[in-house]
């Protein structure tokens, strides 16, 4: 009899110890992620499933910024804001940071909400706090950021993770980035694939002329987007053996633009300049 009694002593102050154990760790993990794990080059693609597991997914326009449509002005300051969004869930996090493909920080974080987020990582990174954790469906934080002097280009790389009861298990890990230029910078080729690719003039103000060649025969479709990620023109999906587009302009806002070639699973993005 004593034994049995001994042997569920045991066991209950194990409970106890594991419970605590758990409280302890799942109170760390609310109060914001370890720096390097954004799911950036320069973090070696590592991001919050290195903790909570499953799979990564990535989602275009979780960073936003209030950046003017012809780009950033070195020294000065911009709103950047995060958004984390699951239904179901209830507990959010995330961890967002400035870089160059390398790695190297671009530009200053700025706090403006010391209650809900933190910088981390010597100010590299920007993540939340305990306070910020909680809510309904999805998560909105606010920070500010110091443009750059010496870059043209800035991505801001950025990983979530959302949850519905605060233990691993059932976990949402989602990847975004925003990109962002120096006003004045035209210049951008993300990928090349044997395409030739001639897009004049660059800045334009009235007719855009796209021409394109390439050896395969594979389908390309071309499209258009502002720089809050809409969609304002789709061309037809045409053989790139040799193609042309003239696209009107003059009743365009002026600003930056992307456009877009996609052939398969190959992808280029060209930057544009509209300017009346």
């Amino acid at each position: 009899m004593k034994k049995t009694i001994y042997t569920l002593l045991i066991a209950f102050i194990s409970l106890i110890a594991l419970e605590s154990f758990d409280f302890r760790m799942l109170a760390k993990q609310q109060d914001g992620s370890n720096p390097g794990f954004t799911g950036s080059p320069g973090d070696s693609l590592r991001n919050c499933t290195a903790c909570h597991g499953g799979t990564a997914i990535t989602q275009p326009f979780w960073i936003k910024s209030n950046i003017p449509a012809e780009g950033f002005e070195p020294g000065e300051k911009y709103t950047i804001r995060a958004v984390n969004t699951s239904v179901g869930h209830t507990r959010f996090g995330f961890s967002i940071s400035p870089q160059a493909p390398d790695g190297k920080q671009l530009g200053t974080l700025v706090l403006t909400d010391s209650l809900r987020t933190q910088l981390n990582g010597n100010g590299k990174y920007i993540t939340y706090k305990t306070q910020g954790v909680f809510a309904v469906d999805s998560a909105i934080w606010l920070f500010d950021w110091i443009a750059p002097t010496d870059a043209n280009e800035v991505t801001f790389y950025g990983a979530f993770n959302s949850n519905h009861d605060g233990h691993k298990g059932g976990d949402l890990t989602t990847l975004s980035t925003l990109k962002v230029y120096k006003k004045g910078f035209t210049s951008l080729k993300e990928n090349s694939f044997g395409l030739n690719l001639n897009v004049y003039p660059n800045p334009s103000n009235d007719v855009l002329t796209i021409s394109l060649k390439t050896a395969s025969s594979e389908e390309v479709n071309l499209s258009i987007y502002n720089v809050k990620g809409e969609q304002v023109w789709l061309g037809s999906n045409r053989n790139a053996s040799n193609l042309q587009e003239k696209i009107e302009l003059s009743n365009w806002p002026q600003g930056i633009y992307f456009l877009q070639v996609q052939q398969g699973n190959n992808k280029l993005i060209e930057k544009l300049v509209v300017s009346h």
